[in-house]
């Protein structure tokens, strides 16, 4: 997932149906001292209309980068949102060696929101998460504390544990004992609970999405053999704020359509120009 900054992110500044843009590339910190590398995207002075402007944070999947955001970027910039990327820790051109496939991450999030809503030019804020950057954004809206308008979720995983005893299942082909699959999972979590220091079992978006109360757009594949669309079914039915789920042809890393784009970018900007102030949303969710 690394790459040149210079030239993948492509030009500072762009057109997008002849009026002009720019990428503002910063650095941010973690609570944790991590650097995270970002990109903001938005209209240049010219053609900015006001001052605050909607934004949504791109949240991209493991073994990803900011660069993941680049083809939302029209459809949201067309439509007077702002768009912005980052590089989670341990991805792309960001501090650190691992991911964790949600749990730290929402603290990048965190030193995102904090940043645009203090710059004075961000009025609304949304997430758009894909994969790992889905789980982020539910753990992130299920906190309670981020000003946060609405949420897209694109193939996210309901439980960690699930998923793992599946992948067991799918990569040997045959029924895995339970025992079995249950000693192997506890050695890695002990594993990872002390190189990484999360247990994994703490990512479990299904047991508290029904607390979260955010907008919530849900997407999934029919063919994804990676994520089975159940998690995503799963956690559609949990949810307890207003939500929507759109199935689409593809497996978990296909191209979304065009159109796909279009109706997420719609529910977005529905969710974050119906009010000028962020919007906050809180929970006794953890």
């Amino acid at each position: 997932d690394r790459y040149d900054a210079k030239s993948d992110l492509g030009p500072a500044v762009f057109s997008v149906n002849n009026k002009t843009y720019k990428r503002t590339d910063l650095t941010l910190r973690n609570p944790y001292q991590k650097r995270i590398r970002c990109s903001h995207f938005e209209p240049s002075a010219m053609e900015r209309a006001t001052r605050r402007m909607p934004a949504v944070i791109y949240l991209h999947g493991n073994s990803s980068s900011r660069l993941e955001a680049l083809p939302v970027l029209s459809p949201l910039l067309q439509r007077g949102v702002t768009v912005f990327a980052l590089d989670f820790a341990g991805s792309g051109l960001s501090d650190g060696e691992h991911v964790s496939l949600g749990y730290f991450e929402r603290e990048d999030v965190e030193a995102a929101v904090e940043y645009l809503a203090n710059s004075g030019t961000v009025s609304t804020i949304g997430l758009w998460g894909r994969s790992m950057g889905a789980v982020t954004a539910l753990m992130c809206v299920a906190r309670g504390h981020h000003s946060i308008s609405g949420i897209v979720c694109d193939s996210p995983f309901a439980d960690l544990q699930v998923l793992s005893k599946e992948f067991a299942e799918s990569y040997l082909q045959i029924p895995v004992p339970k025992l079995m699959v249950s000693a192997a999972l506890e050695i890695i979590r002990s594993t990872i609970l002390q190189r990484a220091n999360f247990d994994i079992l703490d990512l479990a978006p299904i047991k508290i999405v029904d607390a979260c109360t955010v907008p919530v757009m849900f997407v999934a594949a029919h063919d994804d053999k990676f994520i089975d669309p159940h998690h995503t079914k799963q956690l559609y039915e949990a949810y307890g704020g207003p939500k929507t789920l759109e199935m689409v042809e593809g497996d978990h890393n296909s191209m979304r359509p065009g159109n796909l784009q279009a109706r997420v970018a719609a529910f977005l900007v529905s969710e974050l120009i119906s009010s000028d102030e962020p919007r906050r949303w809180y929970s006794t969710a953890p």
